[in-house]
């Protein structure tokens, strides 16, 4: 896909602009790609796809030019052709590979039948064995009027010794065999599923369906003002074993993403370890009397903050969500701050930047700090463009909140 994608970004897109329409281009991305003004002026159609295909991966950098071409005068042809050769593409990847799967799966069956008709045609008759199974059978008669073991022992996991029972059986309440040396019941609870302890991961565009169950979502914020505004929120989500982050870049879509609120995700992009939704049509109601069982301890990963000394030993740009308290601030600059976090297992610095620069935030508070970026040098969190900070302030002491009048002693 991504071969298809960049084929479309380059013939399909930027070949048929004539150097005006293309200077348009180039100026509307200087922000998205870091141009310079010499860098607008001297890269190509090749270089700036390259560029626009390495930072829009996949077919985000086809929709990433048509959002830019779809308001340049003269080019509704353009538009109209990248349109029907994205949607080709996203026909060809929503269907391709499965009738091969179930085709596989039908050999696998019918070769497995086959096998097994075979091997049961084949199998030699051993004289010995129906010796003993009649030699087994009588001997079992013979005893009918002792305590047999039913075939509930099949199901304990105890070899069934009688095959069928007879009528004198059921007047008896089953018990339980002496045990043998060297051998035991275990009266073990099975071992429970393991539950993930990290956001669960995909990669890449993803066109089947996610019933998933909303756990939170932040409130709708400005990430990028340079230009126009533009706004996303985080969510978390789960499905009956996993949990994911959710960056969705659509606020329309706020309403569909309420606590406890059964939904379907689809057409999403996954990347560094997050759920992308752009699109109102990637999100769908479920039946109001929809309920997924989901285990406590997951929904309890799923809101856990990882420890500081955990941090230490991830690999270096890992997207950290969690709260910490503040337990340094220092203001190096006008657009950043760097604060000292701290838990029971440890301190470790983070990085600041820009809008997020400026949030009212002092020693004590608590900050909410999503999608911040673990560095490898330094071993610290940074903030990027998507990231989200809130501030929790602590709650003041109610005897502080009292009028102190009130506590004055009265002359004697």
């Amino acid at each position: 896909m991504e071969t298809e994608c960049k084929r479309i970004l380059l013939l399909k897109g930027l070949q048929p602009l004539n150097d005006d329409q293309f200077s348009m281009v180039k100026s509307l991305l200087d922000s998205d790609l870091g141009l310079t003004p010499k860098m607008k002026e001297d890269y190509t159609k090749v270089k700036i796809a390259d560029m626009m295909h390495k930072k829009f991966r996949g077919i985000l950098c086809v929709n990433k030019l048509l959002t830019l071409l779809k308001d340049i005068e003269g080019l509704e042809d353009t538009v109209k052709t990248i349109k029907n050769e994205k949607r080709k593409v996203m026909k060809k990847y929503k269907t391709q590979g499965l009738a091969p799967v179930k085709k596989r799966k039908q050999e696998v069956s019918s070769t497995d039948e086959s096998t097994s008709t075979a091997n049961k045609a084949s199998r030699p008759v051993d004289d010995t064995l129906v010796s003993k199974k009649r030699k087994t059978k009588t001997t079992s008669k013979n005893k009918s009027n002792k305590t047999q073991p039913t075939s509930e022992w099949g199901q304990l996991g105890q070899p069934s010794v009688t095959g069928a029972l007879s009528p004198a059986s059921f007047s008896q309440p089953p018990q339980m065999p002496p045990p043998t040396p060297g051998s035991s019941f275990s009266t073990k609870k099975p071992r429970l599923k393991s539950v993930p302890t990290k956001a669960s991961r995909e990669e890449g565009l993803q066109t089947c369906t996610k019933e998933v169950m909303v756990l939170k979502a932040t409130e709708p914020f400005a990430y990028d003002i340079t230009d126009e505004e533009r706004k996303m929120f985080h969510a978390t989500v789960v499905t009956e074993s996993q949990f994911f982050r959710v960056k969705v870049f659509h606020v329309g879509l706020k309403d569909k993403f309420i606590p406890k609120r059964v939904i379907t995700l689809a057409d999403y992009i996954g990347r560094n370890g997050f759920l992308e939704v752009y699109n109102v049509s990637s999100v769908s109601d479920v039946s109001a009397d929809r309920k997924m069982e989901v285990s406590s301890r997951l929904i309890q990963n799923a809101n856990a903050t990882p420890k500081i000394k955990e941090l230490r030993s991830e690999e270096p740009g890992t997207f950290v969500s969690g709260v910490y308290q503040v337990h340094k601030k220092m203001v190096l600059d006008q657009c950043i701050t760097l604060y000292e976090i701290q838990d029971d297992t440890g301190t470790m610095d983070v990085l600041v930047y820009g809008r997020l620069a400026k949030v009212n935030c002092e020693k004590g508070d608590k900050l909410t700090l999503i999608c911040f970026e673990l560095s490898g040098d330094l071993r610290q969190l940074r903030s990027v463009t998507h990231s989200f900070i809130k501030v929790i302030k602590p709650r003041k002491n109610k005897k502080q909140q009292l009028n102190p009048d009130l506590y004055m002693k009265t002359p004697a």
